[in-house]
């Protein structure tokens, strides 16, 4: 019996050529399981240590699909708002256009209404970057509040001994999609 094989199409490992559809080349992730706080100070942005992705596209035509999720609680009872954005490199990408002001730029942000025990604020946001790079791109998460506060990163403020108190794990998800 002779054996036969059928597809629509193959994609190279190297993804599809250029006005190819768009195929994923590669996906790097990173996923921050730590608890952590930050103490951060007047809208000071400040970088969630271990939620750090590096990709080295093939292409520089290539876009960069950046995939958030990440939970988040600020110190109890402040009612106060923090946001988050992406950055690669040294810049903030796919912000807010604050050109009405001096308002902070941000990719996702929130009012924290903390209870203590609970991660209230669970932010998943994309983002679609154009590095228009072969050169390796460091991609991390970065986070502010209103005033000078902590932010809880995957625990509650009380993070209490507790079977009634969740801890979370959040991530950082890079594809490369050729153009």
């Amino acid at each position: 019996m002779a054996s036969e094989l059928r597809v629509d199409k193959i994609i190279p490992t190297t993804g599809a050529p250029t006005g190819g559809g768009g195929g994923i080349v590669q996906v790097k992730s990173t996923t921050f399981t730590d608890n952590a706080s930050y103490a951060i100070s007047g809208m000071t942005w400040t970088e969630v240590t271990g939620l750090t992705t590096n990709i080295t596209p093939r292409f520089s035509t290539s876009k960069i699909l950046c995939m958030v999720t990440i939970g988040a609680i600020e110190s109890n009872g402040h009612n106060q708002r923090f946001g988050m954005a992406l950055r690669r490199g040294s810049t903030n990408i796919g912000v807010n256009n604050a050109s009405g002001g001096s308002h902070t730029r941000a990719n996702w942000a929130a009012c924290g209404r903390n209870t203590g025990n609970i991660i209230n604020n669970w932010a998943c946001f994309n983002h679609l970057d154009s590095p228009a790079s072969t050169s390796q791109q460091t991609y991390r998460i970065m986070i502010t509040t209103e005033g000078s506060y902590t932010l809880y990163i995957n625990r509650s403020e009380s993070d209490a001994s507790s079977s009634s108190v969740f801890r979370c794990a959040s991530s950082l998800t890079l594809m490369e999609i050729s153009a």
